[in-house]
């Protein structure tokens, strides 16, 4: 079997932390299926495309895929934000190219699903023996979280225990690529209605994309 190649467009550079969320779980549903993905930074085009609609197209020029991977954040904690965001991409990249799109919603913004691991936060803050408390939501009440990022980046900056001087150099935004990086089981994102879209579109489309081969 050849190897499967997926690129993941993401709302911004930062986002490609993704990647990992994205290979762990096609390892975990499909551990005999080689994969390769890679994010689609078009930064260093000369002209570097602004519509999704054109991403899609300029990633099937430098970043060929079998699949490919749509980010956008849902951005609020409303239960009909992901079919809406849903139906807005399918309506910008068009019905015959969402049959090969596997779209990534998190609720309300992408470090809601790095939220999960206190282990994860102590070593990407740069203190793995940090001993003061990382408290955590349950992470089936991440999806009603109104700031994950603020909560993801002020658990990192108490857990790198940095002051003054020290703390100002604390590049958190670095920090919080290393979270995902130091996460070895995205399992418990299972709980989250969001992770459950993600994961039964991936199945959808790759089941469709194996009975192909």
């Amino acid at each position: 079997m050849r190897d499967l190649k997926y690129t993941l467009i993401a709302d911004g550079s930062s986002d490609k932390t993704l990647i990992r969320i994205i290979k762990w779980l096609l390892d975990d549903l499909y551990p005999r299926l080689p994969n390769h993905g890679v994010f689609a930074d078009f930064r260093g085009l000369p002209d570097p495309p602004k519509t999704l609609k054109d991403k899609f197209k300029a990633a099937q020029t430098y970043y060929p895929f079998d699949i490919i991977f749509i980010h956008r954040d849902a951005e609020s904690t409303n239960s009909d934000a992901i079919k809406l965001r849903l139906n807005e991409i399918e309506k910008e990249i068009g019905t015959t190219n969402f049959k090969n799109t596997v779209c990534l919603i998190p609720v309300k913004m992408m470090e809601t699903w790095l939220l999960i691991n206190k282990e994860a936060i102590n070593k990407a803050a740069g203190n793995r023996n940090y001993s003061g408390e990382i408290n955590l939501p349950p992470t089936k009440k991440l999806e009603k979280e109104s700031h994950p990022k603020k909560l993801l980046h002020e658990l990192l900056t108490d857990a790198s225990g940095l002051k003054g001087r020290n703390l100002k150099k604390f590049n958190v935004n670095k920090a919080v690529h290393l979270v995902s990086e130091n996460i070895r089981d995205f399992s418990k994102l299972r709980e989250l209605n969001a992770f459950t879209i993600f994961e039964e579109n991936l199945k959808t489309v790759l089941n469709r994309f194996l009975d192909q081969e």
